[in-house]
């Protein structure tokens, strides 16, 4: 799906694994996503898939990013380089404590064209948290080109929902869409404000 849609950007949503205390308080672990996108420098195959990660960093919003290069084995093209970003602590059927690090995952993709292609979104089950994102980044998005129709959350979920039930599990995801889409739109107007009076 990457290399055929040319997708320039990942947004991972969760670890990899989630540890969890059962009834008898015996701890176990739930994987939450496969491991595809490996560690640095080292080149993992998937079928006919080759994936290398050339870096890792991580931020002070508690982001991981890595590029990666994707690409079929056997292909002469040039490697389709990718940018990843990973928030781990956003908890599964949850929100997190702030809005920064969504707001610094939103603020990563202002500058990609959408003529590269589609960005990917995924967590673990992929309507939960996704949902979430999928909803602040669509109604951010929509704002800045004028449509203040996205504001209405309630159509913008209905819509996502008629495509993948459960999108936006919880009414506090929902809730949460809303701070963060108010956080992120006084963010930018603050920021236009102090760049006129400059």
């Amino acid at each position: 799906m990457i290399i055929q849609y040319r997708c320039p950007v990942i947004v991972v949503l969760t670890r990899l694994v989630d540890n969890h205390n059962g009834l008898n308080r015996m701890e176990f672990k739930t994987v939450k996503c496969g491991d595809y996108f490996q560690t640095e420098d080292v080149h993992g195959e998937f079928g006919n898939i080759c994936i290398a990660t050339k870096w890792i960093s991580s931020t002070d919003t508690n982001l991981v990013l890595r590029h990666m290069e994707v690409n079929y084995k056997e292909s002469e093209e040039p490697p389709l380089s990718v940018l990843h970003i990973q928030y781990p602590g956003w908890p599964d059927q949850g929100v997190p404590k702030n809005t920064h690090s969504v707001r610094e995952i939103l603020k990563r993709t202002y500058n990609v064209p959408p003529t590269l292609g589609p960005i990917v979104v995924h967590c673990s089950a992929g309507i939960g948290r996704t949902g979430t994102y999928c909803t602040i980044h669509n109604t951010i998005q929509r704002v800045l080109v004028g449509d203040m129709s996205a504001v209405d959350l309630v159509k913008t979920v209905t819509l996502f929902r008629s495509q993948r039930m459960g999108m936006v599990q919880t009414a506090e995801q929902y809730r949460f869409c809303y701070e963060a889409i108010v956080d992120e739109l006084e963010d930018l107007i603050s920021e236009s404000t102090r760049q006129m009076v400059i």
